[in-house]
């Protein structure tokens, strides 16, 4: 028990009550069978009719008090109350335990708290007509819906794919030398190691720790720094790109190189993972860097092999091949709108390759 606690019993009984934060604190009351009005008097709120009570009991439920309604003190451990300001009350079951709750969605930290359930186990919501879907760390549930939303738990298992190696966690934070060693990979080769996550790509070392319950975390890309040894072909350097080019691409991972060709110029950029749809899952990639880049605009794109869809649709304007090197690349052509002009000085190979990546994904989106 808390001193603040200790002292509040000393002085006489009393209940722990909190808000929808579930942050509690004591309140002296003067009665062990107080009313739910009563109640929200010793909290000194008002008015009182916009206020609603809830009792937290020991079995786990959560029930409402109405105003009128008598509770019981008679235990030796503080009631607790969840006092707040609502003109309803929503419905919801928590591993089968039923819960009223005073607001349109609850924290997947106050489901916790309400479940006693730990970080090591995951919160589901079950649907009949659809998959379950898992409540993300740090989300929220709405409660607004028609019907009663259905809360479970199971324990957790983390999954990250390592250079196409699929291996599973029974903890969230996981080193990346670890990560590396469990896929088979000798983590003290030099690798170039790359996050991939739904807010982009970052580079890692192998002494970092990746909190897989992050959302979106999907794979650790691998890239020998030193290619002088059979892996890959030697990269080539035929002319220099931006500084914040050659930095973002190697920071993301790419095995890129820089050709002329003739008398044009190519960023050649190989085992580009391609989105699920495609007949092959990668590609290379060519992008033409006029002489007078960055003042010119980039524009389009070149695949190489070229790309057709799973399901045998054909895509559009990728008719045209241009020979690289003597391999017939695919030309996709996709340009800047008037919405999205070339921006010279703030443009750049790393911003047009997220238009890239948009048009590849585009094509294959349910």
């Amino acid at each position: 028990m808390s001193a603040e606690l200790t002292i509040a019993k000393t002085k006489g009984l009393f209940i722990e009550v909190a808000g929808t934060d579930l942050a509690f604190r004591p309140v002296s009351v003067a009665d062990r069978s107080p009313t739910g009005r009563q109640i929200l008097g010793y909290c000194d709120v008002s008015p009182r009719d916009e206020y609603v009570v809830l009792q937290w009991v020991a079995e786990g439920d959560i029930e409402e008090v109405r105003s009128d309604e008598v509770v019981s003190l008679d235990s030796d451990v503080a009631a607790k109350f969840i006092v707040a300001k609502a003109d309803r009350l929503y419905r919801l079951f928590l591993d089968d335990r039923s819960l009223s709750w005073p607001d349109r969605s609850i924290s997947e930290s106050a489901l916790r708290i309400l479940g006693k359930i730990p970080e090591t186990e995951l919160l589901y919501v079950r649907h009949e007509a659809e998959p379950d879907r898992p409540i993300e760390v740090g989300g929220s549930l709405s409660l607004a819906e028609v019907g009663v939303e259905s809360v479970y738990s199971r324990h957790a298992e983390w999954e990250l794919n390592v250079q196409g190696v699929t291996i599973k966690f029974d903890r969230p934070d996981v080193v990346v030398r670890d990560a590396l060693t469990k896929a088979g990979f000798n983590p003290d080769q030099g690798w170039i190691i790359v996050l991939k996550s739904r807010d982009g790509k970052r580079q890692v070392t192998v002494e970092d720790t990746i909190d897989l319950r992050s959302p979106g975390i999907e794979k650790l890309r691998l890239t020998p720094r030193e290619i002088n040894n059979g892996e890959l072909p030697q990269s080539r350097r035929q002319f220099r790109l931006l500084p914040v080019d050659e930095e973002g691409l190697t920071a993301r991972g790419f095995h890129w190189e820089t050709i002329v060709d003739g008398a044009r110029r190519w960023l050649l950029l190989h085992g580009m993972e391609l989105p699920a749809g495609y007949t092959v899952a990668s590609t290379s990639v060519a992008i033409e860097i006029p002489s007078s880049y960055p003042t010119a605009e980039l524009d389009m794109f070149y695949c190489y092999p070229q790309l057709s869809r799973e399901d045998g649709v054909a895509i559009p304007q990728t008719q045209v091949t241009e020979a690289i090197e003597g391999r017939g690349f695919q030309r996709w052509s996709r340009h800047r709108g008037a919405i999205a002009p070339w921006r010279p000085g703030l443009d750049n190979v790393i911003t047009h390759l997220a238009l890239v990546e948009a048009a590849l994904l585009r094509e294959v989106e349910v």
